[in-house]
C-alpha cells in the first residue's frame, strides 16, 4: 500500500469516526439546562462485548463448569475443573451442552445459518482433540432428543431419510455408532422418551388431531393409540415421569391459558398442577433429582417466579434481597443431585451469572453480564410495562423503553416489532436493541399484538386472518397511546423488526405510509403465499397452523387474500426510506422475499438500501454481521428521526477480517 493510499484511508476513517449529534428538538439541551442524553455507548458494547461471558453450565456430577466468552476475536468455550482449577478453552460459536457422563461436551452448530444442524462431541479431558461429528449428514438437520442418564449415549433426531420428518436414532458412545431406533411414518411430530433413553411413545398428526400412541415392543402391534386431542390445542411435553406412567407438560387443553399439568399416558387425563388466570406459564423446570417441578416463571408484566423446592425458595428470597426491585431469573443448568444450579439474574441496571448451592445456601457470582459494564459506561434506560386497549376493545400489553436523563415528551420513536408472530416480548429478555435505540435518543415501543404467545388461546386466535389488518392496528393503537400521552412525536416514528417484525415493518411502510418516517426490515417476508409454498420441508406438520391464520396458497380465494396482505404488491405506496437486510442462507424466509421487495421498490422509484449478510441465515450469528446491522441502523435512523449516531466503530476494522 502506498503512503498516499494509507494517508487517504486514515483520513477517511478519522472523518467517519466522528459521531453525529442528535438534531431532534426534544433531544437538545434547553436554555434552562435541562438534562441531555447520557454518554454515547459504543456499538461494539452491544454486539461484541470484549469481556462478554455467559451460558454457564455445571456438569451433571458438579465437578466441572463450562461457559462461553471471548477467545481471540471471536467466541470461545471455556471449561474449568473445579477440583484442580485447570481451565481449557476452544474457539467456537456452537451451542454447548454437557453429556450426562459429565466428561463429554456436545456442540450444536449449523453452517452459516442454513439450519442444517450437526451435533459434535468433545472430550473435556482434552479440548484440543478434534471434535467428533456424530451426525455427518449433509443437507439434513439433527436435534438432541435425550442425553441418557449417567452416560455419553444419546438419542438424536434427524431428517436425512425424509426431509419433512425426523427419525429417531440411538448413539452408542462405546461403539461410536448411530443406530435407527424408530422410523417416522411421515406424521410423527414428537417422540416421547425417558431419561434412560427408552422410547415410550409418539405423537402423530392425523387430520385435525394429535394422536398419542404407546410403544409396546413385546406386544403384537408395536404402537397402540392412547388418546387424541385437537390439532389446535397447545401441549408441550416437558419430561416423562420417573415411573413412565405420565408426562409433565404445559397445556391449554380445555382452558385458555397454558398450565403445568400431568398427563396420564394411558388415559390422557390431565391433572392441573399450577395455572394462572392472567397469562400462560412461560417456562417450567422439572428436577431430574426428584422428578418433581422445581421452578415456574410467568410474565404478566415483570417476571414472576414460583419455586416448589423450599431450598430454592430460600435462595430466591436471598437473591431478591441482594437485588431489590424487579429481576429476571434464567436457569442454565442443574447438577444431577439438584444441589448446584447455574443461572443468570437480570435487573434494571445490571446482570450476573451465578452459582446457587442449595445445600449450603451460598450464592457465588461467576461473572458480570454486559448490562453491568454498560451501566458503568452510561446509564441504562428503564423498560417499563404498558397496558392499553385496542380499537376493538382487546386488552393489549407492551413494553416502553425511554432514553435515560431526557424528558419523555415528544420524542422520536421506534416501533420495534417482535418476530414469530407466535412469540412475545418480555421485560429485559436479553435483546440489546431497545437499550441501543434508547441510548441513541429514541423512545422504543414493543407491543405484544394479537397472535402473540403468552396471553392465552383466545388472544392468539384473535389473529386469524388478521395479517396486515387487526394485528397491524394493534401496533398503531400502541403508538397512538404514546401520542396521547405526549411521549411520541407523531412526525418522527420508525417501524422496525425481524422475521414477522420485518413483515410488520413492510406492512407499515406500504399499508399506512403516512404514519412512519422510515422503516427497517431484517429477514422480513414480503409475499405470504410464496413464504408458505417455499417453507422448509420440516415445516410440513406445522403448515396447517399457518394456513389457519394466513390461508392456503393452493386455494385461489385464499391466495388472492394473501396477496392483498403482502407488501410486495404495494411497493408503489411507500413514501419514505426503507432499510432492508437479509441473510443469504435463510431457510425460513428465503432471500428472494427481500430481493424481490427491493427490486419492486426500485422499479417504483422508492428510496431503499439493501444489505446482504453472506454468512448468515434467519438472523445473524456473527458479531461482525451484528455490528454492521447496528451501525446501519443508527445511521439510517439518525437521518430520518434525528437521533444520534456513533459513527465509525474501530471494531469494524476487526470485522472486515473476521
Amino acid at each position: 500500500m502506498s503512503l498516499k493510499t494509507l494517508l487517504t484511508l486514515l483520513l477517511t476513517l478519522a472523518l467517519a469516526a466522528c459521531s453525529t449529534p442528535a438534531v431532534h428538538p426534544s433531544l437538545q439541551a434547553t436554555a434552562s439546562g435541562a438534562p441531555t442524553l447520557p454518554a454515547l455507548m459504543p456499538v461494539r458494547q452491544y454486539v461484541a462485548d470484549w469481556d462478554g461471558n455467559g451460558l454457564y453450565q455445571i456438569s451433571p456430577d458438579g465437578k466441572q463448569l463450562m461457559w462461553m466468552a471471548r477467545k481471540g476475536l471471536g467466541p470461545g468455550l471455556f471449561v474449568k475443573n473445579l477440583q484442580t482449577g485447570q481451565v481449557q478453552s476452544l474457539s467456537t460459536r456452537a451451542y454447548p451442552l454437557w453429556a450426562q457422563d459429565s466428561r463429554h461436551i456436545l456442540l450444536m452448530a449449523d453452517h452459516a445459518g442454513d439450519e442444517n444442524t450437526h451435533i459434535f462431541q468433545l472430550d473435556s479431558v482434552d479440548l484440543s482433540a478434534p471434535a467428533k461429528d456424530l451426525t455427518p449428514f449433509p443437507g439434513s438437520t439433527s436435534g438432541l432428543q435425550t442425553r441418557i442418564k449417567d452416560s455419553a449415549d444419546l438419542l438424536i433426531t434427524n431428517n436425512r431419510r425424509d426431509p419433512k420428518v425426523f427419525d429417531l436414532y440411538h448413539y452408542t458412545h462405546a461403539t461410536g455408532k448411530l443406530k435407527l431406533l424408530a422410523q417416522n411414518p411421515g406424521d410423527v411430530a414428537i417422540w416421547l422418551t425417558n431419561a434412560q433413553g427408552q422410547l415410550l411413545g409418539r405423537v402423530r398428526k392425523q387430520e385435525a388431531l394429535w394422536v398419542y400412541e404407546k410403544y409396546t415392543p413385546a406386544a403384537g402391534p408395536n404402537w397402540q393409540a392412547l388418546f387424541s386431542l385437537s390439532y389446535f390445542d397447545t401441549v408441550h411435553p416437558l419430561e416423562v415421569g420417573t415411573d413412565n406412567t405420565f408426562v409433565w407438560a404445559l397445556s391449554n387443553r380445555g382452558r385458555d391459558k397454558l398450565a403445568l399439568v400431568k398427563i396420564d399416558l394411558s388415559s390422557g387425563q390431565e391433572d392441573v398442577v399450577y395455572a394462572d388466570p392472567r397469562v400462560d406459564i412461560s417456562q417450567a423446570t422439572i428436577s431430574h433429582a426428584t422428578g418433581q417441578p422445581l421452578l415456574l416463571t410467568l410474565d404478566p408484566d415483570y417476571q414472576e417466579r414460583k419455586a416448589f423446592d423450599l431450598r430454592l425458595q430460600a435462595a430466591l428470597h436471598r437473591l431478591q434481597t441482594q437485588h431489590p426491585g424487579h429481576l429476571r431469573l434464567q436457569l442454565t443448568s442443574i447438577s444431577r443431585d439438584g444441589q448446584l444450579i447455574t443461572a443468570t439474574v437480570t435487573t434494571e441496571h445490571a446482570g450476573q451469572h451465578i452459582l446457587l448451592n442449595l445445600g449450603t445456601g451460598d450464592i457465588t457470582v461467576l461473572g458480570e453480564s454486559s448490562r453491568s459494564r454498560m451501566q458503568a459506561l452510561s446509564p441504562l434506560p428503564q423498560q417499563t410495562p404498558l397496558a392499553f386497549q385496542s380499537r376493538d376493545g382487546l386488552p393489549l400489553h407492551a413494553y416502553l423503553t425511554l432514553p435515560a436523563d431526557v424528558p419523555s415528551k415528544h420524542l422520536p420513536t421506534v416501533l420495534y416489532v417482535h418476530g414469530g408472530p407466535w412469540a412475545r416480548d418480555m421485560w429485559n429478555d436479553g435483546d440489546p436493541m431497545p437499550a441501543f435505540l434508547a441510548n441513541r435518543g429514541y423512545a422504543v415501543l414493543q407491543v405484544n399484538y394479537r397472535g402473540s404467545s403468552g396471553y392465552g388461546r383466545a388472544f392468539q386466535e384473535a389473529a386469524q386472518g388478521q395479517f396486515a389488518a387487526k394485528m397491524h392496528d394493534d401496533l398503531l393503537d400502541g403508538l397512538d397511546e404514546l401520542i396521547r400521552q405526549g411521549t411520541t412525536d407523531p412526525a418522527k416514528v420508525a417501524i422496525m423488526g425481524a422475521s414477522y417484525g420485518g413483515y410488520a415493518s413492510l406492512v407499515g411502510m406500504t399499508f399506512t405510509p403516512e404514519r412512519f418516517a422510515c422503516g427497517i426490515s431484517l429477514v422480513g417476508m414480503s409475499d405470504l403465499a410464496s413464504l408458505i409454498e417455499n417453507a422448509p420441508p420440516y415445516w410440513a406438520l406445522t403448515k396447517p397452523w399457518w394456513i389457519r391464520y394466513v390461508g392456503d396458497p393452493a386455494k385461489p380465494q385464499d391466495r388472492a387474500s394473501m396477496d392483498s396482505q403482502s407488501p410486495l404488491y404495494r411497493a408503489k405506496d411507500v413514501r419514505q426510506p426503507l432499510l432492508i437486510l437479509h441473510g443469504a442462507n435463510d431457510p425460513r424466509v428465503k432471500l428472494d422475499q427481500s430481493t424481490r421487495m427491493v427490486q419492486a421498490l426500485r422499479d417504483a422509484g422508492k428510496e431503499v438500501d439493501f444489505v446482504l449478510f453472506k454468512g448468515a441465515g434467519h438472523g445473524n450469528q456473527k458479531w461482525s454481521d451484528n455490528l454492521r446491522y447496528y451501525r446501519k441502523t443508527e445511521d439510517f435512523l439518525g437521518r430520518c428521526l434525528g437521533g444520534r449516531s456513533s459513527g465509525f466503530d474501530w471494531f469494524e476494522l476487526g470485522s472486515w477480517a473476521f
